[in-house]
This record gives structure tokens, C-alpha cells and sequence, in this order.
């Protein structure tokens, strides 16, 4: 499957020679399977795997650069490529307003220097990006750090710091408090 790898390569350039360094982008291959046999050539294999940006016309870009390297390896190899390019989920993106509530909250429970506001963007993906879209809203992350290990979420090995429930409790009552206020 030499023209898998190919293709894998390739995909790797889209950031790293074909995107502004200053832009975020995300374009990672997380699925390869081509059969289960040692001895066997197989006849097809199945790739899969993120485009990740903070920009749609990115993200138009990145889907462009993709179909152009397919179609070279197509070309190349003499190979059949079918492309299925799904758009994931939108940048999530905070309004103002939600966020200072949510921002004057954390200060109120955690303290000033518990609340970083000046986070760089997250290329996380995130469903309440939808909500956010309709509704003014704010997604929070309550703090819960790295688990033992330095692993984060989504890690197998990653284990939730219980010691921040009753913090996490408290904020999101007062939040329900502060944004319900007659």
C-alpha cells in the first residue's frame, strides 16, 4: 500500500508548506486499515482522519489542497481515490456579553488569579459550537488540569480530579443565579 503512505506524506505538506504559520489549522490522519493478512497485498484500504482550523475559507483551502493530492496519487500510482470530505464541527466561538457573566463568575468563586482569560484558541472540536451559533453563548473549561501523568481528556489513561466538583458546583449555581437575576 505504497500509495497510502504516499498520500499520507503528502497530506502532512497541507499545513506545514501550503498554510500561513500564523493561521491554526489541524489536518491529521488517525485511521489506516488495509487488510489483516501478513502475506496478502490488499485490494483496498480505508484512511481516515480531522481538518482542524479556526477560518472557513481554511478550511475551503484545506478541502481543495486534499482533493488535489488525491488526485496526483490517483494520477501517480494509477490508483481509485474516494474522498469523503465531511465538515466537522464549527470553531466554537464565545459572545462578548456570556462572557464577561461567566468571566465576573469564576472571578467571584475561584478567585482573579484562578480565571485565565488570555488562553490561546483551542483547535478542540466541540458540538455546543452549534449552540453558540444561534445563541450568544460562552463555553468554560472549569480547570480541571491534566491527570496523573500530565494526560488530558480523551487520553485512555486520563482520570477526572473529583477535588474540583465542589468548586464546579458552586460556579455553576452562581452563574444560574447571576444570569437568571430578575
Amino acid at each position: 500500500m505504497w500509495c497510502c503512505s504516499a498520500l499520507v506524506q503528502a497530506v502532512q505538506s497541507l499545513v506545514s508548506r501550503n498554510t500561513d504559520p500564523l493561521a491554526a489549522a489541524v489536518v491529521s490522519v488517525t485511521r489506516f486499515h488495509a487488510g489483516h493478512a501478513d502475506n496478502v497485498l490488499p485490494e483496498t484500504a480505508v484512511l481516515g482522519g480531522t481538518v482542524r482550523t479556526l477560518n472557513g475559507e481554511l478550511q475551503d483551502a484545506l478541502e481543495e489542497g486534499l482533493r488535489r493530492i488525491c488526485s496526483g496519487i490517483e494520477a501517480t500510482y494509477r490508483v481509485s481515490i474516494d474522498l469523503r470530505y465531511e465538515r466537522g464541527y464549527p470553531p466554537t466561538i464565545n459572545a462578548p456579553e456570556p462572557s464577561f457573566i461567566a468571566r465576573e463568575v469564576a472571578r467571584h468563586v475561584a478567585g482573579e488569579a484562578q480565571v485565565l482569560t488570555q488562553l490561546p484558541p483551542s483547535m478542540g472540536a466541540e458540538d455546543f459550537a452549534y449552540m453558540a451559533r444561534v445563541v450568544p453563548a460562552c463555553y468554560v473549561w472549569l480547570g480541571n488540569g491534566p491527570g496523573e501523568g500530565g494526560c488530558m481528556l480523551h487520553s485512555p489513561h486520563y482520570d477526572f480530579n473529583d477535588e474540583i466538583i465542589a468548586t464546579g458546583i458552586r460556579y455553576w449555581v452562581r452563574l444560574a443565579e447571576r444570569a437568571l437575576a430578575p
